[in-house]
Parts: C-alpha cells; structure tokens; sequence
C-alpha cells in the first residue's frame, strides 16, 4: 500500500512516486480543457483528459466529459500533491485502484452570489473500466456515483466545516459461469460457487461518509478529517482491487473500511505533523482463524489496521519534504503465512517538487 508492493528479496528502494505534469486551457470562465500525465520510472500515463462546461445562464449547471477524477468521498479526489500522508486510506486503494476513470459528470453547485453555494451535487456516469488497466470502453452496464456535499465557514472563516455523502453504484460483467458468494454453516464461513448465466452482471455498490474540520488559531492549522466506506466488491479470488472476470471467476465481499486524520501545522512556521489511523476489512462475513485456505481465503480476505505519523517541512513554496512512518497491523488468521502479524511496516522519505 505504501507506493506498492516492494520487489521480492528488497526491504528498501527508490522511486519516482509521481511525476505529473498538468495542461489546463481555460478559454473563458465557463469552459476549460484538460490534460496530465504522469511519467515515472515505469512509463507513461495519461491521467485526465476532459473538457468542462458550464451553462452560460444561470451558471448552476456544469458537464465534465472525459478521463477525469471519481466524484467519490473526499480523499479519492484529493489532490496527490496536497496530501498529508505518502498514499491514500488501504480503503480508496482497495475499492478505487485508480482514481480516475472515463465518463461523463453533471454538477449542479449554485453561483458565489447565491446563499446557496455551499451545496454541491455531483452525479455522473463511468466505464468502470480503468481498474482493469483497460483503454477501452468494454461495459455495456455503466457505472452510476453520486455525491453530495456542504461546505460552510464560521468565525471570519476561521472554521471550516465540510462534508459528503456518496453512492456508487456500478455492474462487474462475469464473462463466465462462476460467481462465488459466502456462506456461513455453523459458524464456518466459505466461499462456494454459485453457477450464473455468463453474459449476466454482478452489482458493485458501495455507500460513503466523510466530515472535515479547519481551525485556523494561534498554535496553527488544526485539520481532522474522517472518512467511511461500505459495501460490496466484486473481484478476482487473489486481488481485491481488479473488478474483473478471471479465469476462476468472481468473487463477492462484503467490505467496509474507514479512516481518522489529525494535521497540526506549528504555529506560523512551516512544519506539520501529521497522524492517520485507517482500518480496511475486506471481508466483514469471515475474520481470524475462521479464514483459511481450506475455505477458499486469500491475504485479499484479511483485515488491516494502518497507524501512520508523519512529519512535514514546507521547505519553500515549492519544495517539500515529508517524513513518514507505517505502522501495520494484519488480523491472525489461518491463512499460510498469515497465522501473525508480518515485519511490513513502512518508513517513506519523499521530497516532493511542485510548480
């Protein structure tokens, strides 16, 4: 989760985390293009490409088409450079491989002038497709995710109270026969297959909350921030994150995971500290030694708890640097390889360039 999976044999390494390079156009304040793209040691990416439109009358209404972020939650479109931890929740990792997919997205959000501009709704339509590193359209079901949002300031914008409420709603194309579901017999929880038509869809749901608080006093920035997560996934037997039909089929979980953050700026200096505790269950229906390999479990079937504290330098208005320590914690199971609690916490150096 920090970054990725380390090489086999490494307990170490460096790597351009990200490299993104960003082109917006705006041709007048109601319409804009744009483009980025990230490039690392590992290739080139496209990210976003979409063009924004917003009706020139009542400006209420905007359409955002393209290659753009997920209106999910708050995290899942947070800006990777504003970051206070290296990587997102284990949950947003988990349920949105990639941030970004391919649709079409109405906002309905009322101009500054009106008292009502501190509601925002987002709804959209999406390929559901980048999961499966695919640059194509593939689905004939679209994926549906709505969200709704308030955002208030208080104190001469002292305080800032934010919030939002989402729903995802998508359809995972089996392209098989074999759909493995749980079922619990006396107390033991297994997957077991369930035979479906090969052209039929498996519902992808998942219901979202998250609250933020800003106080801006003497002592600094103080930030807390929470976020949760439920609902149901769809994926391969050994990687929770692909909502795609492998060779052995899919399989259903009951998930839910959330997430608490405190960021305290010192004072008016230029250091900040930062402490999150997020929790990932990937599988809610079976937990401890009642998973095993026996019943059809993987390590995608394990449940996490993630400490992270972490230290930040605003070295100039350009250049920061983050110091910041994982502490990981997986559930005993009877999985191999799993029966305690693994040596995988994290330390991440990063200096970060922005311009």
């Amino acid at each position: 989760m920090a970054g990725g999976d380390f090489p086999a044999g490494s307990d170490k390494r460096f790597s351009v985390r990200r490299g993104r390079l960003k082109f917006v156009y705006a041709i007048n304040p109601l319409s804009q293009a744009a483009l980025q793209i990230d490039v690392t040691e590992t290739g080139v990416k496209t990210k976003e490409v979409y063009a924004k439109f917003t009706d020139p009358f009542i400006h209420w209404f905007s359409l955002t088409a393209g290659l753009q972020n997920r209106p999910f939650g708050y995290e899942v479109e947070y800006s990777s450079g504003n970051l206070e931890s290296p990587e997102r929740a284990r949950m947003n990792q988990s349920l949105f491989k990639d941030e970004y997919d391919l649709g079409a997205m109405l906002t309905i959000q009322p101009p500054k002038t009106s008292r009502f501009n501190f509601l925002k709704l987002d709804a959209g339509f999406f390929t559901g497709s980048i999961e499966n590193n695919s640059p194509m359209d593939y689905k004939r079901v679209k994926d549906f995710i709505g969200r709704i949002n308030f955002t208030k300031t208080f104190a001469d914008e002292k305080i800032k109270l934010s919030g939002d409420v989402s729903y995802y709603n998508g359809h995972v194309p089996i392209n098989s026969t074999k759909l493995y579901k749980i079922q619990d017999i006396d107390n033991s929880p297994t997957f077991y297959l369930k035979t479906v038509d090969s052209l039929s869809n498996v519902l992808r749901e998942y219901y979202g909350a998250d609250l933020q608080f800003a106080l801006t006093s003497p002592i600094g920035l103080t930030i807390l921030r929470g976020e949760f997560t439920q609902g149901q996934q769809v994926s391969g037997k050994s990687d929770i994150k692909n909502p795609v039909a492998l060779a052995g089929g899919l399989y259903v979980r009951h998930v839910q995971g959330y997430y608490i953050m405190f960021v305290q700026n010192i004072a008016q200096t230029r250091h900040s500290i930062v402490i999150k505790y997020d929790v990932f269950d990937p599988n809610t229906k079976a937990s401890g030694t009642q998973l095993t390999d026996a019943s059809a479990f993987t390590s995608q079937d394990v449940k996490y708890s993630d400490l992270g504290l972490g230290y930040t330098c605003r070295i100039n208005p350009n250049t920061k640097l983050v110091v910041y320590y994982d502490i990981n914690k997986n559930e005993n199971t009877g999985l191999k390889g799993y029966t305690k609690d693994l040596k995988d916490n994290v330390w991440t150096i990063r200096l970060q360039y922005k311009f």
